[in-house]
C-alpha cells in the first residue's frame, strides 16, 4: 500500500509498505485524511525515545471502517499510523463522527482540540474570568481561544510571536486583545494588555514565556501548560507562585473514553455553537511538503488527504 515511512534516522520518506491484517481488538480502516502536528516531528526526532523501527507517521485520521462507517481515529497499532492508505486501530480509539462536518475539522478538533478542551475544563473558568491562551496561532490556541469564551471568559487575550495570525485571530472575534513575544520584554508585553491580571493561562509553550505569563496574573489564578515548543522547564518563585496553581495537564495519556467524550464535546461546539479551525490542506502526493510545513510551526492544522 502507498505510505510515509519514518526512517530510523528520523527521515520523512515515501514508500510501499505491507498493509495491516484484522486481529482481536483492532479495526483496520481505509484512511481518507491524516493530520499530523509537532508531537510527530519530535516522535521523528527522538524526543520520546530513539527511532530503533521505520514506521509510519501521523497520531490521528478519518477514515471508512470495513462496514463503510465513516469514524477520527487516533493512536494506530505501531507501526501502522495515519499516513498510509490503511492502518490499524484499537476499537476504543476510534469514534464516530457525524457527516455534516468536513475531514479537515474532523481532524483539527481531535488531538489539538482536547488538548484545548480538557485543561480549560479543568481550570473550571468562571463567568466573566480573563483567560490568557500562550502560544496561541497554532490550532491549538485557536480552539482554545474559542472554547474559553464558549466556557464562560469575559476576556480572552492571545500571545504568540506571529503578529499577522494574532490579528487574524483578533478580526474574527476569537480574541479582545493580543501580546506579540519575542520583541522584548514578554513579561512587560503580557502585562500591558492583562487589565489586571489573568485567571486562567492555557500555556502551549512553556520555558520563558510560562515565566512571564505567570508573574501577569492575579490571585487565584490557574496555568495549564500542555506544551514545551518554548522551552521544557520553567523558574519561578514562591512568591510568583502564592495564591495561584500551576499544573502540568496530560491529554494524551488519558483513558480513550475520557478523550473521546472530549472530542463528542468539541463536535457538538462546531455544530451548534460555530468552533472552527484554520486548516492546511495536501494531497498525499504531497505529503513529503505538508511535513516540511509542519516543522515550520504553520499557523492551521495540516491535515493530509487521499
Amino acid at each position: 500500500m502507498r505510505a510515509a515511512l519514518i526512517g530510523t534516522d528520523g527521515h520523512f520518506t515515501m514508500a510501499d509498505h505491507a498493509s495491516p491484517q484484522p486481529e482481536g481488538g483492532y479495526r483496520r480502516i481505509t484512511v481518507s485524511s491524516a493530520g499530523i502536528g509537532p508531537t510527530d516531528l519530535m516522535r521523528a526526532k527522538g524526543f520520546f525515545g530513539p527511532v530503533t523501527t521505520p514506521y509510519i507517521p501521523a497520531g490521528e485520521g478519518v477514515g471508512l471502517l470495513e462496514d463503510g462507517r465513516r469514524v477520527y481515529f487516533g493512536h494506530g497499532k505501531p507501526p501502522f499510523g495515519a499516513l498510509a492508505a490503511h492502518t490499524l486501530v484499537a476499537e476504543d480509539e476510534i469514534w464516530p463522527v457525524p457527516d455534516d462536518l468536513g475531514d479537515d475539522q474532523l481532524v483539527a478538533l481531535g488531538i489539538s482540540g482536547t488538548g484545548a478542551l480538557i485543561p480549560l475544563e479543568e481550570a473550571q473558568i468562571a463567568k466573566g474570568e480573563s483567560v490568557l491562551i500562550l502560544g496561541a496561532t497554532g490550532p491549538v490556541g485557536q480552539i482554545g481561544a474559542q472554547v474559553a469564551r464558549l466556557l464562560g471568559a469575559g476576556r480572552v487575550v492571545v500571545a504568540a510571536r506571529n503578529r499577522p495570525a494574532l490579528e487574524a485571530m483578533q478580526a474574527k472575534g476569537h480574541a479582545d486583545a493580543l501580546a506579540v513575544l519575542g520583541e522584548g520584554d514578554d513579561e512587560a508585553a503580557l502585562k500591558a494588555v492583562a487589565d489586571g491580571g489573568y485567571d486562567v493561562i492555557l500555556d502551549i509553550i512553556y520555558g520563558p514565556p510560562a515565566q512571564a505569563a505567570m508573574r501577569a496574573t492575579r490571585p487565584g489564578a490557574r496555568m495549564m501548560s500542555i506544551g514545551v515548543q518554548a522551552g521544557q522547564t520553567v523558574s519561578l518563585s514562591l512568591r510568583d507562585l502564592v495564591f495561584r496553581s500551576h499544573v502540568g495537564v496530560g491529554t494524551g495519556q488519558r483513558p480513550a473514553a475520557e478523550r473521546g467524550d472530549a472530542y463528542a464535546r468539541l463536535i457538538a461546539m462546531a455544530r451548534k455553537q460555530g468552533l472552527t479551525v484554520d486548516t492546511r490542506c495536501y494531497t498525499f502526493d504531497d505529503a513529503p511538503a505538508a511535513w516540511a510545513a509542519q516543522a515550520g510551526s504553520p499557523h492551521g492544522k495540516i491535515v493530509i488527504g487521499f
